[in-house]
């Protein structure tokens, strides 16, 4: 009885043959210390049959992904020096062609007998010497030991491993194809391995895209349907994809966007064509969302201007920001429907901050008795008796702070040598008072 292999596993299998040059107990050693330089310890070594060959069986506590896993046995066993070779060292899971299934190819990965069958000659056998162990052929023995080696397992550093390892293999194979067949292989080697982890969901549509874009010559529905029936049939989709209810709005965008930035292989680019870029795209899309909203959400009476924003945000999946970028859409003051029939009591007028009041034009006495008020506020003291145009007055400042100690006052803008008359004996400062004595007329009849 055998089994094969599907997209993930939790164990790896090493096949060493009878006549293989590892079959000895030293070279059962050297092919465990080997996986010991991926994480993999303590491994199950078992007798596979009467003719003498043996299995080393990994377990995992966790499951990987089978193709990286095959891909980091061998070239972990490569770097040491073992190479694979059928019928002498061989891995389960094997690295396999990759097959494009959903174009209806398919691959399997090899299969290998299931371990202790009766009557087989199978059986747990010493590391060391590779002789059988005590109740050796018990099945509950070795599950026993299996869950007891799953724990020896470094997970962190064989899943490291599994990385790199598939990284070396693209970039040989990169190295050993031309671009377009290169860029070919790598997306069909995407598509193929599907999800593997969450948060993959929009790099693998826009790579399945661009697949059926460029090397299937896809457009329009037909690439729709391609993008959401590859992705549905991928493996891990329904298991780690978060985006399963919104696929098919997904597929229209990759679509759009690979047909506008791809061309089927073999044809001319469109050079006249009109490019949408992802972001156009993504808001004509969030407009669409908000009306189907409005249409859901209908007479939205009882509702505040906020309470409706909140409301068709949540319907439209889009941010308030978005929403108010597109207020004509929703907004009671803004929609092109309600302009043209609003009446004059809904349109508010515009006013301004404050009211503008009628200037009535002052006469000399109402000037004077203002000056006359605003120096009280300063608290005016002693004018001196030195006449002129201008007469000195001195005032409790505040311009007193400004100066420092022992040094001339000169009033505001006042420097010495400035023709100020005598200051004022105990005054802080001094300040410029006009004339209180004007005239109407012009400045030269003053004069």
């Amino acid at each position: 009885m055998g089994v094969r292999f599907g997209s993930t596993t939790r164990y790896g299998l090493v096949d060493v043959d009878h006549d293989s040059p590892h079959n000895t107990p030293e070279g059962i050693q050297k092919l465990c210390w080997a996986l010991e330089t991926i994480g993999i310890a303590r491994p199950i070594v078992i007798r596979s049959s009467w003719s003498g060959g043996h299995h080393i069986y990994c377990p995992l506590p966790q499951a990987v992904n089978t193709f990286g896993l095959a891909v980091a046995l061998e070239q972990t066993f490569l770097a040491h020096g073992y190479p694979l070779a059928p019928g002498q060292l061989e891995c389960f899971p094997n690295v396999k062609a990759y097959a494009k299934w959903w174009e209806g190819e398919f691959t399997e990965y090899n299969g290998h007998r299931l371990p202790l069958q009766p009557a087989t000659g199978s059986c747990v056998v010493d590391p060391f010497d590779l002789d059988p162990m005590p109740q050796g052929e018990n099945l509950a023995i070795f599950l026993g030991m299996w869950d007891n080696r799953q724990q020896h397992t470094d997970m962190e550093m064989l899943l490291e491993a599994i990385s790199t390892a598939k990284a070396h293999r693209r970039k040989r194979q990169r190295m050993a194809k031309g671009k377009v067949a290169q860029w070919q292989a790598d997306l069909e080697a995407t598509i193929a391995e599907g999800w593997t982890g969450p948060h993959q969901t929009n790099h693998l549509l826009k790579e399945i895209a661009c697949y059926g874009r460029v090397f299937r010559g896809l457009g329009g529905q037909e690439l729709v349907d391609y993008i959401e029936r590859t992705a549905t049939n991928a493996p891990g989709f329904f298991q780690f994809s978060d985006h399963q209810a919104d696929l098919n709005r997904r597929a229209h965008h990759w679509a759009i966007s690979a047909s506008h930035y791809y061309w089927p292989l073999g044809s001319l680019p469109l050079i006249n064509h009109t490019n949408l870029s992802v972001n156009e795209y993504r808001a004509a899309e969030a407009r669409e969302r908000i009306k189907e909203a409005i249409t859901k959400l209908g007479d939205a009476v009882g509702l505040s201007i906020r309470q409706l924003a909140t409301k068709l945000a949540e319907l439209a999946q889009c941010s308030i920001a978005t929403l108010y970028r597109n207020r004509e859409l929703w907004h009671p003051a803004g929609t092109a429907e309600a302009t043209p029939e609003a009446t004059p009591e809904a349109t508010p007028t515009e006013q301004p901050v404050t009211a503008q009041t009628e200037r009535v034009p002052a006469t000399i006495e109402e000037m004077r008795a203002l000056v006359r008020e605003s120096l009280g506020i300063l608290e005016n003291s002693t004018v001196t008796g030195q006449g002129g145009e201008n007469e000195v007055c001195s005032l409790k400042s505040l311009l007193q702070k400004n100066l420092k100690s022992g040094q001339r006052e000169g009033g505001p803008g006042g420097r010495e040598g400035f023709p100020q008359g005598k200051a004022v004996e105990n005054s802080p400062g001094v300040g410029w008072l006009p004339r209180l004595d004007w005239k109407e007329g012009a400045v030269a009849d003053v004069r």
